[in-house]
């Protein structure tokens, strides 16, 4: 997994999360926060970067998460997309040039790998992220970063 998209899931749990009181960082505690959460939706920026672009592309839009497996993300500016993630399934619908498409993340390693690891993290789930990820906590407990660092060499590329 890029750092571009280990940057996604950070933002992506550090918005849905919320705020929390001023203590003690341990990730047992801010996992539990996230596991306490059944659903969330917040705003979000996202810059991408590629050598392809004369300028990073700025997403702006929302994501939303809904317990056990829902994930959401509607772009709504420069161009308006939805992702919807859930029951072994990716949808994306482009408004814009009216397209959608269906795959089942089944096919994608890559891609269930980045879903899985935003889903355990957003359930709170400490077994499944240790499966597939070393765990790195940062921060205050009202300002914290989880790394995920892939053990598979072939998501970690």
């Amino acid at each position: 997994m890029n750092l571009l998209r280990r940057g996604r899931l950070l933002l992506l749990a550090a918005c849905l999360a919320g705020a929390a009181p001023a203590a003690a960082l341990e990730l047992d505690a801010v996992l539990g926060l996230l596991a306490a959460v059944p659903a969330a939706k917040n705003n979000f920026t996202e810059t991408k970067h590629s050598a392809l672009l004369s300028a990073p592309l700025v997403l702006k839009g929302t994501l939303a998460y809904q317990r056990p497996d829902r994930l959401e993300k509607n772009v709504l500016s420069p161009y308006e997309e939805r992702t919807v993630i859930a029951a072994g399934s990716v949808t994306v619908e482009n408004r814009t040039t009216k397209q959608t498409r269906t795959f089942s993340l089944a096919s994608s390693q890559a891609v269930a790998a980045l879903v899985e690891s935003m889903r355990a993290t957003l359930a709170g789930d400490r077994a499944s992220l240790e499966r597939h990820y070393k765990l790195k906590l940062e921060g205050q407990l009202e300002a914290w970063v989880i790394e995920l660092a892939p053990r598979d060499r072939k998501v970690a590329a």
